[in-house]
Parts: structure tokens; sequence; C-alpha cells
């Protein structure tokens, strides 16, 4: 039974890691269309601020962009469903294993 949670979860990995790769791959294409960030470090607190704007603004996009792509809600809808079900497999283990520990008494 253990292989079983083992391999639940690690489904649950596999979805994630696809829903995170196009989310990556949408937040990547964001830096191509806007501005390269300079290579000088900035050194007032207003330019450090407006990057962290621009950065959270990148994100937000790709984030919205990627829940808009219907391929990626259902890559998402999949690795929750994956997420489930290891949580279900695992809860499921532990009360076999808390009954078997009982019986043993």
């Amino acid at each position: 039974m253990a292989d079983d949670a083992k391999h639940a979860w690690s489904e649950v990995g596999n979805r994630f890691s696809s829903v995170g790769k196009r989310l990556a791959d949408r937040y990547q294409a964001t830096a191509h269309a806007g501005t390269a960030p300079s290579t000088e470090a900035p050194h007032k607190v207003e330019e450090v601020a407006r990057e962290i704007g621009n950065q959270l603004e990148r994100a937000v996009e790709a984030l919205d962009e990627t829940v808009r792509d219907p391929e990626a809600r259902a890559d998402l809808k999949i690795a929750l469903g994956a997420l489930g079900n290891a949580i279900s497999v695992s809860v499921n283990e532990a009360a076999e294993a808390v009954k078997n520990r009982g019986s043993d008494t």
C-alpha cells in the first residue's frame, strides 16, 4: 500500500511541474516583451521598489495568461485531482497502519 501513496504523490509532483512549467514559460515570455533589466545594481530605494513592482506585474500577467489558457486550466485541474488522490491514499494508508497497530496489541 505504501507504493500507492508514493505513486500518488509522484503524480502530484509531475502534474504541478507541468503547470509550473507553463507559468514559467509565460513569465519568461513577458521578460522578452519588456525592457531588459539594467546590469547596474540600483542604489536608490525608488529604483528597487520600481523593479520589484515590475517583477510582480510580470508574475501576475504570467499567472493571468496561464489560467486563461484552456490547456493550462486542464493541467491544473488534473494536478489538483492528483493532489486530492494523494491525500486520500495517504490518509487511507495511515488509517490502515493505525488499525493494524491497534490489532497487534
